[in-house]
């Protein structure tokens, strides 16, 4: 890298030269996408005043509000797919006051959701049909579903004992709706509309969150197709299958083989054959033995992600699965690494992630944490695959050189 040139602003002009030329050399790959994204946020960093940080969040909670108004009401549903339609009109439609559907077409505009093209007039845009039934209105409602909750953290640590937040059956989210004796899932699945959002931003995750690129499914056909009687992936908490759905790219058909998701009986009810071709589906408490047995190479691969709980039940999890081992048997986690430490304008996913699982006893691991968890079922790490940007890996896990299943 060159010299930074003299003055107050030198780490500014540096970083913008960088981005410039990352621009120029843009081919549309999201990877490169990503980190464009993560250079234009260090460029807002360097150039805020604290005020402008303060006001920002202001902004956002605003425009957030401004969107659920207008998502609850059916405002955008009510604007044609093609061409625009007027603030009066939509009034007429929906029954609300025209200023304030007004007013939250135009901040939700400001934005970069949907445009104006002439006062008073507004048309959706790419940024806004996402918001719409079909798309991905779900991963929105759910978000806001979480946000009161949210509001409450206050509240909860100052009426509860430290170690509540460790506790399965005491979790902030439950507590904040007034089901605490109840774990985070049991008080999602108790409203059929919070359990579809929940279920649909799972299964929508694939879009943000990686699956392939790291593990190499498809370098496991000999092995797999060698004795398709054995499970080829097991896949633990799977939601809607979107992770054996992508392997199947890799590996058609599962070389053969099964490819088996496990998940809560309510979850796994609201799937189709058509939703899980290829795929078997399988009721299973991650807290119960695990019941699939001597399972293929790389035979025993599970997407479980930072849905892990705290310590103490990631170690119950974990031993329960490594129970189910052989010794050719694969125990892949696919979840983020925690760095050790955070530096300004680095990838804020694992960072915002890692408070979200709060809200349901969860956390974030470093390497280091992973080592404990694994060890303490006589699991050892083989291989880490990082992604190709952001802290997403697939660790690869085996049973100890010389030991055997607990």
């Amino acid at each position: 890298m060159e010299s930074s040139p003299p003055g107050p602003n030198a780490e500014l002009i540096v970083a913008a030269s960088e981005f410039a030329a990352a621009v120029k050399e843009f081919n549309g790959d999201p990877v490169k996408q990503r980190q464009l994204l993560k250079e234009a946020d260090r460029l807002r960093l360097l150039l805020e005043t604290p005020m402008d940080v303060l006001v920002k969040q202001w902004e956002m909670s605003q425009c957030i509000a401004a969107m659920n108004l207008l998502v609850e009401l059916d405002v955008l549903e009510a604007i044609p797919k093609q061409g625009s339609i007027s603030s009066k009109d939509l009034a007429e439609i929906v029954k609300v006051d025209e200023s304030a559907i007004g007013r939250a077409l135009k901040l939700i505009v400001a934005f970069g959701i949907g445009v104006e093209p002439a006062p008073n007039v507004f048309a959706l845009n790419a940024n806004a049909f996402v918001f719409l039934k079909g798309a991905a209105r779900e991963f929105f409602q759910f978000m806001i579903d979480q946000t009161g909750p949210f509001l409450k953290l206050p509240e909860y640590f100052r009426t509860h004992k430290q170690e509540d937040l460790y506790d399965l059956n005491k979790s902030p989210y439950a507590w904040a709706v007034g089901m605490e004796g109840q774990s985070y899932y049991d008080a999602i699945s108790s409203d059929p509309r919070k359990l579809h959002n929940f279920d649909f931003t799972m299964a929508t995750s694939e879009q943000v969150t990686p699956i392939l690129g790291m593990f190499p499914w498809a370098s496991m056909k000999e092995q797999v197709e060698a004795d398709t009687s054995r499970a080829f992936v097991v896949d633990i908490g799977g939601g809607r299958g979107q992770l054996l759905k992508a392997i199947q790219k890799e590996a058609p058909n599962g070389f053969g083989a099964k490819m088996i998701l496990q998940d809560r009986p309510d979850v796994l009810a609201s799937l189709t054959a058509a939703d899980t071709p290829g795929i078997e589906k399988m009721p299973y408490d991650f807290f119960t033995p695990q019941p699939v047995k001597s399972m293929a190479f790389p035979d025993f691969a599970s997407w479980l992600t930072h849905t892990l709980q705290m310590h103490i039940f990631c170690k119950e999890m974990v031993k329960n699965i490594a129970s189910a081992m052989g010794p050719t048997s694969r125990f892949i986690i696919a979840d983020m690494i925690m760095p050790e430490k955070v530096e300004i304008g680095t990838e804020v996913t694992p960072y915002w992630m890692d408070f979200n699982l709060m809200m349901l006893n969860g956390t974030e691991k470093s390497k280091k944490q992973f080592e404990e968890i694994l060890d303490a079922a006589g699991l050892e790490i083989v291989k880490i695959y990082p992604f190709a940007f952001g802290c997403h890996t697939n660790i690869e896990c085996r049973l100890k050189t010389g030991g055997a299943s607990l």
